[in-house]
């Protein structure tokens, strides 16, 4: 304070001046450090603001933060804009303002913060704006209740011309399932790429979550992410895993189609070791070191013979020996199989409202529908050579009992009749689709409700699995020469049984013997 010699009226004088301008907190103590706190380095679309404010701190000389401090922002680089060139400090000593990118893509931006000679600058660039989203990774996993995936579930965005657009808003919202997401409001970063926290699971069964951009509408979105809850330990376990790039739409029909056998075979199966060399269940199919719990899916999408013709080829490749005796028999069930899509076919299958039909189809010849009947001696009368019989037929007892029950008490030919038509992999595989009309595992798809019956679901209990019986769909058998409504014949399932050698796992988890060429 300046020193007085006047009188005490002066002097009072002099120290109220004094404390006006400078004493008493009227004026902020002076700006030591200054720091960018957040907002640097950001992506963001030409012409619009960055998602995030830039925001500095500053301090005194002794480390407190300042409050009330004026700090200039000045857009130094791309003509960019600030919402306020000269805001002040709040009680922790920070200041932020929104930044609007300048009009043009590519360029740099930039902006400084300045108080008492210190300064801070933040970098941007503009981008051109977002016009698609898609799913970028971690579809189609698999965890157990309340568990998170093991990978987060990532989305893309691109421009026009497909290249990376940073600083999108993206909110991640789970849809089905009952599971919950954390952190599900993210900003995509330089590789347009943006992924919450964590997904964690629902209660059972198929779990969706749908990604979605804040600011417009992108093509592609919402990107859905599937996932399936693993059931209970003790209770039969289908693993999908994939090669090639499904669809969110495939990946859908692929767990839902899971799901249903999960809920339908009740029993947990023996686990099984397996050290199998790639390549072992078809070519591109991966290595496996590890123990099998109950079933393994390598699913394939790619070009197969074009449009038309194959849409499909589905088996088991690798069966457990249940009884470690190095031999064949009923129960010793399948560890590892494979679906092989043509990619050729997909979009016309999702297009007539079929893909979740064919998806549960094939799985069930994975599981060993159809696949297995001949090397467990429950095929009677084969019609393919060498043997050229004339009716054949699955001769388990039950599924015979619930096809008598289906109305095929008075059928005159062999119990149960399978395919003598449509030749190899479709005859002696499928259900007969002159006796069964549009039942599930005929060797046609119908362009209409294709029920998955009890003598199917029997049939499972005669080549060693546990059910539920319950859980079949409601199917009586048309009467003969009756077209059923609404089971007109959409596509034929030609050749679908996967041409992979059928072998067994020995009692240290190696490819065995050839059961089934």
């Amino acid at each position: 304070m300046p020193r007085c010699s006047g009188g005490l009226l002066v002097c009072a004088s002099v120290a109220f001046l004094s404390c006006l301008f400078g004493c008493g907190g009227t004026e902020p103590p002076e700006v030591a450090t200054l720091q960018a706190v957040s907002g640097d380095a950001q992506f963001g679309v030409a012409g619009r603001a960055v998602a995030q404010p830039l925001v500095v701190a500053v301090e005194d000389s002794k480390g407190d933060p300042i409050s009330g401090a004026e700090i200039q922002f000045t857009v130094t680089q791309g003509g960019g804009q600030v919402s306020s060139a000269a805001p002040k400090t709040d009680g922790n000593g920070k200041a932020s303002v929104t930044f609007t990118l300048g009009p043009t893509t590519g360029s740099a931006q930039q902006v400084t913060a300045t108080a008492n000679n210190h300064t801070a600058t933040f970098n941007a660039t503009a981008t051109n704006p977002p016009a698609a989203m898609s799913v970028f990774g971690g579809n189609g996993q698999s965890a157990r209740s309340g568990v998170a995936v093991p990978t987060a579930p990532a989305v893309q965005v691109v421009d026009a011309g497909g290249q990376p657009v940073g600083g999108v808003a993206v909110t991640f919202q789970v849809t089905r399932g009952g599971g919950t997401v954390t952190g599900g409001a993210k900003v995509t970063d330089a590789n347009g790429v943006a992924a919450p926290n964590q997904w964690i699971l629902g209660p059972s069964g198929v779990n969706t979550l749908d990604a979605t951009a804040d600011v417009e509408t992108l093509d592609g979105e919402p990107a859905t992410f599937t996932a399936t809850t693993s059931p209970p330990v003790g209770q039969f376990d289908i693993i999908v895993r994939y090669s090639g790039i499904p669809s969110p739409a495939q990946v859908l029909a692929f767990a839902e189609a899971e799901v249903r056998w999960e809920s339908l075979i009740t029993s947990d199966l023996a686990d099984a070791p397996a050290n199998v060399p790639a390549g072992t269940c078809g070519p591109g199919t991966p290595a496996i070191n590890e123990t099998i719990d109950d079933l393994i899916i390598f699913a394939s999408f790619e070009s197969i013979d074009g449009p038309g013709n194959l849409l499909a080829q589905a088996g088991p490749c690798l069966l457990r020996d249940f009884n470690q005796n190095g031999q064949f028999e009923v129960g010793d069930l399948p560890g590892v199989g494979v679906m092989n899509f043509d990619t050729d076919d997909l979009d016309a299958i999702e297009q007539n409202g079929t893909l979740g039909i064919v998806a549960l189809h094939e799985m069930g010849h994975v599981i060993g529908i159809g696949a297995l009947w001949g090397v467990e001696g429950l095929l009677a009368d084969p019609s393919l050579p060498p043997d050229n019989g004339t009716d054949p037929h699955f001769t388990g007892a039950q599924a015979i009992t619930a096809f008598n029950a289906a109305g095929g008490a008075s059928y005159s030919g062999g119990k149960v009749p399978v395919e003598n038509t449509g030749g190899p992999a479709t005859a002696d595989s499928h259900w007969r689709e002159s006796v069964f009309g549009n039942e599930l595992m005929t060797g046609f798809v119908s362009l209409g409700p294709q029920p998955l019956s009890a003598i199917t679901l029997q049939s499972l209990v005669d080549q060693g699995y546990t059910v539920n019986a319950s859980g079949a769909d409601a199917y009586t058998l048309p009467s003969p020469g009756i077209q059923m409504a609404g089971s007109l014949v959409g596509l034929r399932l030609g050749n679908d049984i996967a041409p992979v050698p059928v072998r067994m796992l020995d009692r240290n988890g190696r490819p065995g013997r050839i059961v089934r060429r």
